[in-house]
């Protein structure tokens, strides 16, 4: 959705510089920094092979439904084994993954992880020092199997919970305390414009596609313009204290005439006070997926009708994911929906988010937790017929996710 129009500008326009060539690497991995080409097998070795050191970034993965751990060396992803593992090393994974916190590590069967993670693995009982992660190429060994018969599974925060809530969960719902604490107001100069999630005390995954709008109003891009309101339902809660905006980080491959990769993270100049009012939503993991027709739900305060105001009210509603294939049909979106965007809702209309809804949530509930499958982009109209909401797929913006959350943790 795209969001409302802002206050009116007036910082000045900044001049635009031109943009390199992009080359491609087949087979090998591409350093952003300088566009140079190296082998795969010279990621997360321990060594800067990129001028900007990115060839050492997201070597860590938690992966499937159990959040099984996962390395990046000698040019594959590989299941870590629970042999010799310590909540030092724990400690340092989540670290590598982003989180400033660690909860808890857990051992599982090899029997019951997914086949997929099944082919390589490795264990960690050589590493040197628990800091060096990455630095697996001559400080591990690779494994056929574990000699423990277990993997490695890993926690880094407490999310996706909800303290308590209201059971009147149907569609088109005002909202009320406690139910999405995850959900926060992006406010521009005072004024709410988009919605976010949290996913960590520092962080808020939201939508890039304001960003759109630099040529026209610079300031967007400003973190002294905006602030952020958490755990809140009615707009005009005087009671809310604003979360100053650190640092604006939208995705370099954002593409606004086809609102592909349409994510953006803030980081806060402080972190959120957990409380239950306010909570980190959980993000998937890699390789999981959510099945068609799930119901999932999204919630903000944005406009209850096309073209009209924002509400002042938090709303809710229930939308069912749809799959890709129905969702590129000719007859919904005609083969424009790419494969790290997904659709929710009824073809048949009627529920759907709307202006000013841009980069809230689309939260999934699976088992006891929730997760943040999808963020706010766009549609054609709202709750219109044949045109559900387009939502980015969380599941294929991880590793940029985790990339972000890891470099500005170090800085």
């Amino acid at each position: 959705r795209t969001c409302f129009d802002p206050p009116e500008c007036t910082a000045p326009l900044p001049r635009s510089a031109a943009l390199p060539l992009q080359y491609n690497c087949i087979g090998k991995f591409r350093c952003r920094s300088s566009f140079k080409c190296i082998q795969q097998s010279a990621r997360c070795d321990g060594v800067f092979n990129c001028k900007g050191g990115e060839d050492e970034y997201s070597c860590v993965r938690l992966s499937g439904k159990k959040a099984v751990l996962q390395v990046f060396t000698f040019g594959s992803w590989r299941t870590v084994c629970s042999d010799d593992w310590n909540d030092e090393n724990g400690n340092a994974t989540c670290k590598r993954l982003g989180f400033s916190s660690y909860i808890s590590s857990g051992y599982l069967p090899v029997a019951a992880i997914e086949e997929e993670f099944k082919r390589y693995f490795v264990s960690v009982s050589h590493w040197s020092s628990a800091e060096q992660v990455t630095a697996l190429h001559n400080a591990s060994y690779l494994r056929e199997e574990c000699t423990s018969g277990n993997v490695i599974i890993l926690k880094c925060l407490e999310c996706g919970t909800r303290s308590r809530y209201s059971s009147r969960i149907v569609g088109g719902n005002a909202s009320s305390p406690w139910q999405w604490p995850w959900q926060v107001s992006l406010q521009f100069q005072g004024f709410h414009l988009c919605g976010g999630s949290i996913i960590t005390p520092w962080w808020i995954v939201t939508a890039a596609h304001f960003f759109s709008l630099l040529p026209l109003c610079f300031s967007l891009y400003l973190p002294s313009s905006w602030s952020v309101q958490v755990g809140f339902v009615t707009q005009q809660d005087t009671s809310v204290n604003p979360y100053s905006v650190e640092k604006i980080i939208y995705h370099r491959n954002y593409k606004p005439k086809t609102m592909g990769n349409d994510i953006a993270l803030m980081k806060l100049a402080a972190p959120l006070a957990l409380n239950g009012l306010i909570e980190p939503i959980c993000l998937p993991n890699f390789g999981e997926h959510f099945p068609e027709g799930k119901m999932c739900w999204i919630s903000g305060w944005g406009a209850t009708e096309e073209g009209g105001d924002t509400s002042e009210t938090m709303n809710f509603a229930g939308v069912p994911l749809i799959s890709n294939k129905v969702c590129n049909h000719r007859d919904v979106y005609g083969g424009i929906i790419t494969s790290s965007m997904l659709c929710a809702g009824f073809l048949k209309g009627g529920v759907d988010t709307c202006q000013g809804d841009s980069g809230g949530p689309l939260a999934c509930k699976d088992m006891n937790t929730w997760k943040l499958v999808g963020t706010t982009s766009f549609g054609m109209g709202c709750a219109e017929v044949n045109k559900p909401g387009v939502y980015s797929r969380t599941t294929s913006f991880l590793g940029w996710i985790h990339e972000q959350m890891e470099v500005y943790l170090r800085f």
